[in-house]
């Protein structure tokens, strides 16, 4: 038995969840920290329109982690199943599946973008202050569409295995690259917008490489082996089951932002920069919430999977003990 199936099935239930839970949490800290630090160091310019700008673009980036979370928390879900069933073949195929739908869908979505860029900033609520700084940061996003995708989906897979640490370090390696980069690019290069966008490409760049070099080192009993990419044994269903429904509630978050914004810009834009910031601080909280849910998932998943209903019961009214 592997230290993460004695976790999973042996370990008391109080550190299974707080192995499991409190890396994700940190993990969700970090995203929090990613979304703040290009409007931070944007301030900087003491230009409104800017911040203003890039407020307007996060919807586009979160639907963009959003996507990514149909095959991350879907996948993990289908993963820590498919070890509770005691099939890692299956497993295996879900995370290939997951590997190679995550990149598809990331190149679509920056073809997509980039092509539909237009329409794009006249949804979001662009005005002809800030239609410019939009276009330039939401162009380099775009580009970065499928790393963002992979390296979102991928610090949700591992936690499918048990590999929640692993998964912690992937985030924070991305977001020390893009804290670092941030002022470099926008205000000692002064590439304002685009630094901000370039850095925070390179960021999940970072991350998918981590997540990339874990798997090559055959740390995992996961693959990304294109040999092991299958549709089959209700593959895809099993993931977009329980991906779909977490990337909807994501992506509703975003058009609701987009519809606020666009009401926002009739008062003028810096009342959007301002609702751009606060929305960010108040993500804190929210994200610490998903975090808890996303930790203990991969144990939920698993014993029922397994059958043990038992310590799936247990699990479920852990939370509800510690509130």
């Amino acid at each position: 038995m592997n230290k993460n199936q004695e976790l999973f099935e042996k370990a008391p239930v109080s550190k299974a969840v707080a192995v499991m839970a409190i890396p994700t949490m940190i993990s969700m800290l970090v995203v929090v920290i990613y979304n703040m630090a290009d409007t931070f160091f944007i301030g900087q310019t003491n230009d409104p329109m800017k911040v203003a700008a890039v407020s307007l673009a996060t919807p586009i980036f979160m639907v963009f982690m959003a996507l990514g979370n149909l095959f991350g928390i879907g996948g993990s879900s289908a993963i820590s199943r498919a070890l509770g069933e005691h099939k890692p073949e299956k497993a295996k195929h879900i995370s290939a599946f997951c590997c190679y739908g995550s990149l598809g869908v990331g190149i679509f979505m920056a073809v997509v973008s980039i092509l539909g860029m237009e329409l794009i900033l006249k949804l979001i609520g662009a005005s002809e202050n800030t239609i410019d700084y939009a276009r330039d940061y939401l162009f380099f996003i775009a580009l970065g569409a499928p790393f963002i995708m992979f390296g979102t989906a991928f610090g949700n897979i591992l936690r499918g295995e048990g590999a929640a640490r692993e998964s912690m370090i992937g985030n924070l390696i991305g977001t020390i690259v893009n804290i670092v980069l941030d002022p470099i690019m926008i205000l000692v290069l002064g590439w304002g917008v685009v630094g901000a966008a370039v850095a925070t490409v390179i960021g999940n760049m970072a991350a998918s490489l981590f997540y990339l070099g874990y798997f090559l080192r055959k740390r995992s009993s996961l693959s990304i082996n294109i040999h092991d990419f299958k549709l089959g044994e209700n593959i895809p269903f099993s993931v977009a089951s329980i991906g779909i429904p977490a990337s909807l509630n994501n992506i509703l978050m975003s058009c609701a932002n987009m519809v606020l914004n666009q009401m926002l810009a009739s008062y003028g834009d810096t009342p959007v920069a301002a609702m751009g910031v606060a929305t960010k601080v108040n993500m804190l909280v929210v994200l610490l919430q998903i975090g808890l849910c996303a930790g203990i998932q991969p144990l939920i998943g698993y014993n029922y999977g397994a059958r043990n209903k038992k310590r799936l019961m247990q699990v479920f009214r852990f939370p509800d003990c510690v509130q």
